[in-house]
């Protein structure tokens, strides 16, 4: 297992541990009696009891909980304990409690980005002369170059533009071209026949050949310019603390609203269709086709580690993290937005809500999700995505 998908578990798990720990800590803030709190389902692996609460882990870590009492609508509430269980206290305590497991995605989040704006930095937009991808049996791959390379000189002229470095090459197509870079505090020359694509209006090519292959004639409105084969690697910028708070803002704002339209293109793949679709296709999917798993995630967790794309990883634990806050917000129990559904109706109608009478509801939800994650799982092994790093 490589440690872009270790990285990805641990931090699941440590999101899942967060989550619980906002419900425990709001609910004993409040006086809720909570008698356990465990990271997993199933049977208990290890646990101890402090005060008046059980902790530990279970054999199947596909979630957590807190057990607060009164919670279970089938649960006998024990006189000493009634003034303390989840039906007495005060709605907006109770709101407070179930609002408290998600919220904590958000603070996550923005912690994560926060960080990452003071220490790795973000993209500006703007492409260095380093060097950081080259295109598999491109001119630029067969001269030798390496990622990691800082290309300095093209065609005898010194550069530290990447925009120059461009210009040049789309300007020479087929011809013989001099790059002088520095690798490892070393400078080295190469000498390389550029190939030659064909490039659309936006300056987008949309066909390459290297030099000893055939191209077609460019089309009305596309261009013929020269091709290397190389990827830029963009400029990063670190912010100070303020600075970096504020960027991390934007940057959790942004996540949320992909987040919704995430929920929203999940939901809208089953009920039209598109799942099903993908469930029978073969071979790699697109990554429109089929939402994307766990197992999918991992994958992509650890590519983005080997191929040190480590802001792809970060931005996948952010979605993630922020994704399932907001799925468990949704007012359909048995998630946290469906308890908290119930104590606003009770809040507007002045009545109690008999929470047994829900637990078709709560079972029908909980298959759904069900058959989704098996869906998504076989996806992600027999038709894993296809995603460019």
């Amino acid at each position: 297992m490589s440690l872009g998908v270790l990285i990805f578990i641990a931090a699941i798990l440590i999101v899942i541990m967060i989550h619980e720990s906002g419900h425990l800590l709001t609910a004993k803030l409040f006086g809720f009696k909570a008698t356990k709190f465990f990271l997993g389902f199933g049977p208990t692996i290890w646990s101890f009891t402090r005060g008046e609460t059980e902790y530990g882990l279970k054999a199947i870590p596909a979630g957590g909980f807190v057990k607060i009492v009164g919670m279970n609508p089938y649960e006998e509430v024990p006189e000493e304990d009634q003034a303390r269980s989840y039906p007495s206290k005060p709605k907006w305590q109770r709101a407070i409690v179930l609002v408290a497991g998600s919220a904590t995605h958000w603070v996550v989040a923005f912690v994560i980005l926060m960080v990452t704006s003071m220490t790795l930095g973000f993209p500006t937009g703007t492409a260095s002369n380093e060097v950081a991808a080259l295109e598999r049996e491109a001119p630029a791959a067969e001269a030798g170059l390496r990622p990691g390379d800082v290309i300095t000189n093209i065609g005898g002229v010194e550069t530290d533009s990447w925009t120059s470095i461009r210009n040049y090459i789309r300007a020479h197509p087929g011809e013989v071209a001099q790059f002088t870079f520095v690798r490892d505090g070393e400078t080295m020359t190469i000498s390389s026949r550029l190939g030659r694509a064909i490039s659309d209006e936006r300056g987008i090519p949309v066909a390459t050949a290297n030099p000893d292959e055939e191209l077609r004639a460019p089309r009305a409105d596309e261009e013929l310019v020269g091709f290397f084969g190389v990827e830029p690697r963009e400029l990063f910028e670190k912010k100070p603390f303020i600075a970096a708070a504020a960027d991390a803002g934007g940057k959790t704002w942004q996540a949320t609203k992909l987040s919704v339209a995430g929920i929203g293109q999940v939901f809208g793949m089953v009920f039209d269709g598109r799942l099903w679709d993908a469930l029978s296709g073969q071979g790699e999917r697109a990554v429109d086709e089929g939402p994307l798993g766990l197992v999918g995630a991992g994958r992509i967790a650890g590519e983005s580690v080997v191929t040190g794309q480590y802001l792809n990883l970060i931005g996948l634990v952010v979605g993630f993290t922020i994704f399932v806050g907001m799925m468990n917000l949704l007012p359909l129990p048995p998630l946290d937005g469906g308890h908290l559904a119930v104590v606003a109706y009770e809040a507007v109608t002045k009545r109690a809500v008999d929470i047994r009478k829900l637990i078709p509801v709560a079972a029908a939800v909980i298959s759904f999700f069900v058959i989704l994650f098996v869906a998504v799982l076989y996806l992600d092994i027999a038709r894993p995505i296809k995603v460019p790093l």
